[in-house]
């Protein structure tokens, strides 16, 4: 077995001898923890009952959810803050071995400020991480969750989460910046012995996406001229075109 820190015993026995008299701000801390739980729950059944779309609704629920817990984290640590002052000395003896062994953990929430001022992704868009890729429906204040997609873009079943921590030393892809619409590539494998035929391929191929495109084409062209004018980034214009890509057999898979 091995000891405590004599700082970090000395704190847990200083705590221990402080509760006993602070009863009261225990009381208050259940209730306003009960508090948040019934507000998260009220209000995720408020979002249930309204017409909105299921994107929608995920998003107010998680930014709800983080602004009920943050404001009652808040109110807790301010009931608290005299008792806090008063083992203060305690927590800085042993702060070095505390931010050793949370460390992950500060990473985690300092990955959710990222996030929440930086934006480089929100729910309901889909990014790439790592080896995981799909689309965001919670993130909190330690972790992301995704619903996976395959490379088709439709979802597989699977419930991926990464700690927010890794967002501030892994790059991140954000399929969907641009909104309401993205653009996908379609990889079609085309056979060696109808090689000599690629324009009547290449016809059709476009015949059929604007086919599959055309109820909301021309909104699409518009939403990408418009982005482009406000980010000042030149974005594709949204239009269907058709891109070789000549490689062997065995690359395709």
């Amino acid at each position: 077995m091995t000891a405590f820190p004599d700082g970090l015993m000395s704190m847990f026995e200083r705590l221990a001898t402080l509760i006993p008299g602070q009863w009261e701000k225990v009381i208050v801390t259940a209730l306003l923890i009960g508090m948040a739980l019934l507000a998260s729950h009220l209000w995720a059944r408020y979002l249930a009952r309204g017409a909105m779309s299921a994107e929608k609704r995920r998003i107010h629920l998680v930014w709800a959810r983080n602004i009920i817990w943050f404001a009652a984290l808040m109110v807790i640590v301010s009931v608290w803050a005299s008792t806090i002052a008063g083992f203060a000395l305690s927590v800085a003896a042993v702060a070095g071995a505390i931010l050793i062994v949370s460390k992950e953990l500060v990473m985690c929430v300092h990955g959710y400020l990222y996030v929440t001022v930086v934006q480089p992704f929100k729910i309901g868009d889909v990014i790439e991480f790592q080896q995981l890729r799909g689309r965001v429906v919670d993130i909190d204040m330690f972790a992301t969750t995704l619903v996976e997609l395959d490379k088709a873009g439709q979802r597989t079943g699977k419930v991926a989460e990464f700690p927010n921590g890794l967002l501030l030393t892994h790059p991140l892809v954000n399929s969907t910046p641009t909104g309401e619409y993205a653009l996908h590539a379609i990889q079609i494998p085309i056979p060696e012995r109808l090689s000599h035929d690629l324009d009547r391929i290449e016809a059709a191929a476009l015949v059929a996406a604007d086919h599959a495109t055309a109820d909301w084409q021309e909104k699409a062209m518009s939403h990408f001229a418009k982005a482009s004018e406000e980010s000042f980034i030149a974005l594709p214009s949204g239009k269907t075109k058709v891109a070789w890509t000549f490689l062997t057999p065995s690359t395709w898979c």
